[in-house]
């Protein structure tokens, strides 16, 4: 994966804080280089946010040596499902420009999608992730719902105006997370999990809680990060992704296969309002 190589807007306000290209797992799995981005915390303006990526033989700032890939709202990845094949000596790279809902243009840092393997390297990262899928969906996997959370977009009513702070954890419209809507749509995401763990916390407004902790091996894509939540088709159980994303498995410096401490979260909290998608028959 590569990260940003440089603004192509001199002296234009940092909006984005992170531009990340995926021209090597993402590719194996589906077909299509996988662009992903943040926002920086300080970037507060109206949404809905409309996102385009750009696809160009340079980090230019001339907007003709770009060419228009597609098109998303309020959702921090795109694909590039018809990328371009890598050629010796020529390389390519994306930029993401954001249209806030004052209709204000912000455009992100250049970041090269320089694809470093050759034809062994890409033989060896398919055998793996195709063996390990097998386990997942034939073996020993559990079906669930990665959702991914929302870090930026219109700040929800119950937080602070100021601080920014969440004064309702259990909000039915931002669901604790400080942004209306809560989380982005589902991936569908299988999981081996170990035998399970329980931890005790004592809590000034509850008492003593019991809750389930898992370890769990995934593929590492797409990617969960710290607060993401996981749902298990079979019984809809909810469980928060934790602070420790360790990989199991890399090749020449790309992760593969992921190990996961998932927090079962009680079924009284706000994330079981969290609604599933028709489309995912339990």
């Amino acid at each position: 994966m590569t990260e940003p190589t440089g603004n192509p807007v001199p002296g234009q306000r940092r909006v984005f804080k992170r531009l990340t290209v995926d021209a090597h797992f993402s590719p194996i799995v589906n077909g299509a280089i996988l662009v992903s981005w943040a926002l920086e915390k300080s970037f507060i303006e109206p949404g809905p946010y409309t996102f385009v990526l750009y696809r160009g033989g340079a980090p230019s700032e001339n907007p003709a040596d770009w060419q228009e890939v597609s098109t998303t709202v309020d959702q921090p990845w795109l694909y590039d499902r018809s990328p371009r094949r890598p050629q010796k000596g020529l390389g390519y790279f994306y930029r993401v420009e954001l249209i806030d809902g004052n209709g204000t243009h912000h455009y992100s840092q250049a970041a090269d999608a320089a694809n470093f393997w050759g034809r062994y390297d890409w033989t060896l990262a398919r055998e793996i992730i195709r063996k390990e899928t097998l386990v997942l969906r034939k073996r020993a996997g559990v079906r669930g719902l990665l959702f991914k959370r929302r870090t930026f977009g219109d700040r929800c009513p119950c937080t602070d105006p100021e601080t920014g702070e969440i004064n309702s954890p259990d909000c039915a419209s931002c669901y604790g997370t400080g942004f209306v809507g809560g989380y982005h749509a589902p991936f569908e995401y299988w999981l081996i999990m170990n035998p399970t763990q329980q931890v005790t916390k004592l809590t000034p407004d509850q008492g003593l809680l019991v809750a389930n902790r898992e370890t769990v091996r995934a593929l590492a894509y797409p990617k969960p990060d710290p607060n993401d939540f996981w749902l298990l088709m079979a019984t809809d159980q909810r469980f928060i992704v934790g602070g420790n994303v360790a990989a199991i498995a890399r090749h020449r410096g790309i992760d593969l296969i992921l190990q996961l401490e998932l927090t079962e979260r009680a079924r009284s909290e706000s994330i079981y309002q969290v609604p599933v998608p028709c489309v995912y028959n339990k």
